[in-house]
């Protein structure tokens, strides 16, 4: 079963991205010149979030540090801890040692990654980020209505999936993890719509085929939403973050769809109340999957 968005990326960059796999959907694309603007501040963007962040290589080194100085915590307490174990055999077990070293490798550590928060908020808060901001929103704002997106179209998250391929197979560019994908969801007729900044999908009721409940963690790049991922309206769904960005959630949705061949639209849960009303009689009742 394929994405519906799916990106096969062919080249070095991945901007711009390319139609998603079920473009056997798309109704309606945006005009060329509106999608090299909206290209040139996708690669603005990609700039800004690479000139906020350390290298992906480093803040995994950090990473690896930070577990390994935590270990180093844990044997030092097991040994510390041992049935009939004295203070002394403790000692003459290295207990100061790796006292000492996993401290020094959690400081170090942790000291990363309070800078890379301290730079990425010191990027991101500026006025030329504010100002790309602005006119990055205008130019969205201008695409949608070319392609007659209704105003009272909702934003949504989708993950997405792009990927590369390496030996015959699909390779995920970030390690095979999602990517949350902003669209705007609306109905339309008899079928609901997902509408990109480029192009509009258009998924008719009778191409539904049934919306699952996937009992299964799932892990994806990105938060869209205003409202942080750990507060207020999505503190109830547990949603975790590892050190590297990541977010775990539980369940996510898969949406099944049969046209050309069989695809899947996937959605986290906090989007569920938004989606399921436009989804149509079939998504009415909810298949409980539990891997």
């Amino acid at each position: 079963m394929k994405n519906l968005f799916g990106f096969l990326i062919k080249d070095k960059n991945v901007w711009p991205l390319p139609e998603p796999d079920g473009s056997e959907f798309i109704v309606k694309r945006a005009e060329e010149e509106v999608k090299l603007r909206l290209s040139a501040m996708d690669r603005e963007d990609d700039t800004i979030q690479k000139a906020a962040n350390f290298p992906p290589w480093l803040t995994h080194l950090f990473g690896i540090m930070l577990m390994c100085g935590a270990l180093l915590f844990v044997v030092a307490i097991e040994l510390l801890g041992e049935d009939e174990m004295d203070y002394e055999f403790a000692v003459s077990c290295g207990f100061w040692y790796f006292i000492g070293f996993g401290g020094g490798l959690t400081l170090i550590s942790a000291l990363f990654f309070l800078i890379q928060t301290i730079k990425r908020k010191s990027v991101l808060n500026s006025s030329a980020v504010k100002e790309h901001e602005n006119r990055y929103e205008k130019i969205k704002r201008e695409a949608l209505e070319s392609m007659l997106v209704p105003q009272g179209a909702v934003p949504v998250d989708v993950l997405s999936y792009p990927y590369r391929i390496r030996n015959g197979k699909r390779k995920g560019v970030m390690t095979d993890v999602f990517a949350n994908l902003p669209l705007y969801a609306f109905r339309d007729g008899e079928a609901f719509c997902l509408a990109d900044d480029t192009y509009v999908v258009r998924i008719p009721y009778e191409s539904v085929v049934s919306l699952s409940c996937v009992r299964k963690r799932t892990m994806f790049i990105g938060w869209n939403k205003g409202e942080k991922f750990n507060k207020g309206a999505f503190k109830s769904f547990k949603i975790r973050c590892n050190s590297y960005g990541q977010l775990f959630v539980k369940p996510f949705y898969r949406l099944e769809i049969r046209g050309s061949e069989t695809f899947e639209i996937l959605f986290p849960p906090y989007e569920f109340e938004t989606l399921a009303p436009m989804l149509g009689y079939k998504a009415l009742v909810v298949i409980d999957v539990k891997k």
